[in-house]
């Protein structure tokens, strides 16, 4: 039982994000100006999105009826079944980019707990020589994990390794060598409340990525 906990968060979507993309190579938080906060968030509402949680009604992110009816759908992450509750008791129907932008606020900060939690990562207080005064670094304790997760990306091979694709190009941290026509085939096949949820993502980091480029 314990040994399975380990691992539930390492094996999200978000949990992914957080390791391949979000954390640099030497395992520091980037710039809050990167905008991948919203990648975090975006990923965390894809993952719910794919597991047949929430779907898309009218232009907002909605709990599926599945979800609303049985607590076998709910998700078995602890941090995702936060985020379905939120958008189950909201008073109001939100769009996907409403929720990218609230769900974003902290999120990193929850998803490394939970990582530190699993035994993926530890922190370490240091203060680095970076124009900021001071960043957070975590060191990750399982690199094989995270390389498998890197490579996943590339693959293309399972729903999953699209939408940690998707994600990672409308953050605009991809390579240039992805096909983008191939790209948005993929995309559209994961249904379309993936596809809202990355344009949400992709249309609230573009202003920041304009104001760090300035």
């Amino acid at each position: 039982m314990k040994e399975g906990a380990r691992t539930t968060l390492a094996t999200t979507l978000a949990g992914e994000f957080m390791l391949a993309v979000y954390l640099d190579g030497q395992g520091r938080v980037p710039s809050y100006r990167t905008g991948l906060d919203f990648g975090l968030s975006g990923a965390m509402l894809m993952e719910l999105a794919l597991d047949g949680c929430i779907d898309t009604v009218d232009g907002h992110l909605v709990a599926a009826r599945a979800a609303r009816a049985a607590r076998a759908a709910q998700p078995r992450d602890r941090v995702l079944g936060e985020v379905l509750a939120r958008i189950q008791s909201s008073r109001r129907p939100r769009t996907a980019s409403q929720w990218v932008r609230i769900l974003s606020a902290g999120a990193h900060k929850r998803l490394a707990a939970g990582l530190i939690t699993d035994g993926l990562l530890v922190r370490r207080p240091r203060r680095l020589p970076l124009p900021t005064d001071s960043a957070r670094r975590y060191d990750v304790l399982c690199g094989e994990r995270r390389g498998a997760v890197v490579r996943s990306p590339r693959s293309g091979a399972d729903d999953r390794s699209v939408a940690l694709t998707a994600l990672a190009t409308a953050c605009a941290v991809t390579s240039g060598d992805q096909d983008g026509g191939e790209c948005e085939a993929a995309v559209r096949s994961l249904g379309p409340a993936c596809a809202e949820i990355l344009a949400a993502v992709a249309a609230c980091v573009w202003p920041v990525a304009l104001c760090s480029w300035a």
